[in-house]
């Protein structure tokens, strides 16, 4: 009795030692203003700007299977038929790009005129342990269109404005993110939408997804005092 007394006190107490343990959730914070987005982010973060990989007044295509490759993150664009292709454009060369910051990634956001084609998109491959990212945003031909980005299986619906202005969108994550995706879903074969990205900030968040080191001292101190109990209730053997 005394024996099948003492397991069941170990089995509660085992089972309560695990429920200390927090369930897991992936926790995603979205951010409109750069300024609560890097005060969120751990200092030294890193920003893509494009400064350089388009010549002065012109555009070059990126067309390989990493697309544009540049602090270890690659920014492939990929059209309706699935092919890979994206620009860095000059932006200050066009009005009608120009965000005032010079090189900007751009990709043509409008799909074939048959009514299947899939949408274009710009696939973000991040390096590894990055858990914050940010970036400036804008569309053109038809302005002040809404991105539709997807990263970590959840889909964010994100305006922007007109005249060349960008929108800044960010996120903090507590698990790492390694990639997203951009498109823009209202454009149309007819619209001859662009998609325009610039200053690409990405590094790490301020948050963590593991308990407290005080909780796992006292699930770690519980389980080890639970076996040495054991241990002494256990019956001796006799020669």
């Amino acid at each position: 009795m005394k024996l099948k007394l003492c397991s069941s006190i170990l089995s509660l107490s085992a089972g309560l030692a695990l429920a200390l343990v927090p369930a897991y959730s992936t926790t995603i914070t979205t951010y409109s203003d750069p300024v609560s987005w890097a005060a969120a982010t751990t200092p030294g973060y890193q920003t893509v700007t494009f400064t350089g990989l388009a010549p002065s007044g012109g555009s070059t295509n990126y067309s390989s299977a990493t697309g544009v490759t540049n602090l270890g993150v690659e920014f492939i664009g990929y059209n309706s038929a699935g092919t890979s292709v994206i620009q860095v454009v000059d932006s200050s060369a066009f009005s009608w790009y120009n965000d005032g910051t010079g090189d900007a990634l751009l990709e043509s956001a409008s799909p074939e005129p048959s009514s299947s084609s899939p949408l274009p998109y710009i696939n973000i491959v991040l390096p590894a342990n990055i858990t914050a990212l940010g970036m400036d945003l804008w569309t053109t031909s038809t302005p002040a269109m809404s991105y539709s980005i997807v990263v970590a299986g959840n889909t964010y619906t994100v305006p922007t404005v007109g005249s060349n202005t960008e929108t800044f969108w960010g996120i903090t994550s507590d698990t790492a993110v390694s990639s997203l995706q951009l498109t823009v879903p209202a454009a149309t074969s007819s619209s001859s939408t662009e998609a325009l990205l610039d200053n690409f900030s990405f590094g790490a968040s301020d948050m963590s997804a593991a308990p407290e080191a005080g909780t796992y001292l006292l699930i770690g101190t519980g389980l080890i005092s639970l076996i040495v109990l054991r241990k002494r209730l256990m019956p001796e053997k006799r020669l």
